[in-house]
């Protein structure tokens, strides 16, 4: 008897926006961006989903530009993942937690308004952009930005 039925069925070698699930761990500091840009433009590229590039890069930036600053020398850890039509892209960083509920809202606020360009963007062509603290078991913070197929077009129209 062969073992080869024991192996589980081969998956299909060729990106598809349906095998677009990416997850990456960046040192902490803005180097990483230029390398961060590079990779979500090649991987959008080649799963079929050129259309969302640009736009995909400017938010990647965005995103881990604001736990770059807001959590300097830390590490971050970016999510790209095409789910339901949308393109997800979700940045965790180690922001650390504040006590006083002045503090929070406030730095949340700070947070939120360096965002504003990536939320105004993804607003205009159908999206959205959000911030929150981490789940736990999670600590620190989630930035992230969900693009529908058409946002790609709507951008490039901007």
């Amino acid at each position: 008897m062969s073992n080869s039925a024991l192996c589980p069925p081969e998956m299909s070698a060729v990106p598809t926006p349906a095998n677009f699930n990416y997850s990456l761990g960046l040192p902490g500091g803005p180097y990483c961006l230029g390398a961060a840009r590079s990779l979500v433009h090649t991987v959008l590229r080649e799963h079929k989903l050129a259309d969302l590039a640009e736009l995909g890069v400017l938010a990647a930036s965005e995103l881990l530009a604001n736990a770059y600053a807001f959590t300097p020398g830390r590490e971050t850890h970016l999510s790209m993942r095409w789910r339901f039509g949308v393109l997800r892209l979700t940045v965790f960083d180690e922001h650390p937690a504040h006590e006083a509920a002045e503090i929070i809202a406030a730095c949340l606020e700070r947070r939120r308004e360096a965002l504003s360009l990536l939320d105004t963007v993804a607003d205009t062509c159908g999206g959205i952009c959000g911030l929150a603290e981490a789940d736990m078991p999670l600590r620190g913070s989630k930035v992230w930005v969900v693009l529908p197929r058409e946002a790609g077009a709507l951008y490039a129209r901007v």
